[in-house]
């Protein structure tokens, strides 16, 4: 069956450009850990309000340190994505495919005998499903009495 077996290969080669860009959200998670972390360490430096309790106030000061710590990650992010945009490398990249393909074109193959269906079989498909609205389109109004 493989005596007609042609391989086709296509190459094409092109200039691309390559750097090596930041994971935003790696600096962004990085600066929400950063940010709880000086919070915390700046709430404890003070002493705490008895109405309160240290934690409560920590809790509280740590939605503006982990939102500042997201805002700095950002920005942080930002400057270096524009730092390895200057640094991109020029390379030639080539592009290919391998294939096979059996027969000339315009031919349809035949399928062999094991693969051709044969008369009168039918598949599970084919067989009607109990309940099914197709089988009975008024509704199971027939089965009513």
């Amino acid at each position: 069956m493989r005596e007609n077996v042609r391989v086709d290969e296509t190459h094409e080669t092109r200039p691309a450009r390559v750097r090596r860009a930041p994971r935003i959200g790696v600096f962004i998670g990085l600066g929400a850990i950063l940010g709880i972390v000086v919070t915390i360490a700046v709430t404890t430096s003070f002493p705490a309000d008895p109405n309160v309790g240290m934690w409560a106030t920590v809790a509280y000061m740590s939605l503006y340190g982990v939102t500042g710590g997201i805002v700095l990650g950002a920005i942080a992010a930002l400057i270096a994505d524009r730092v390895s945009r200057r640094r991109m490398q020029p390379v030639t990249v080539e592009r290919g495919r391998v294939g096979e393909r059996s027969e000339p074109a315009g031919e349809t193959p035949v399928p062999e005998a094991s693969e051709a269906p044969t008369a009168g079989a039918t598949s599970p498909a084919d067989e009607p499903v109990p309940g099914d609205p197709a089988e009975n389109p008024g509704g199971g109004a027939a089965d009513r009495t």
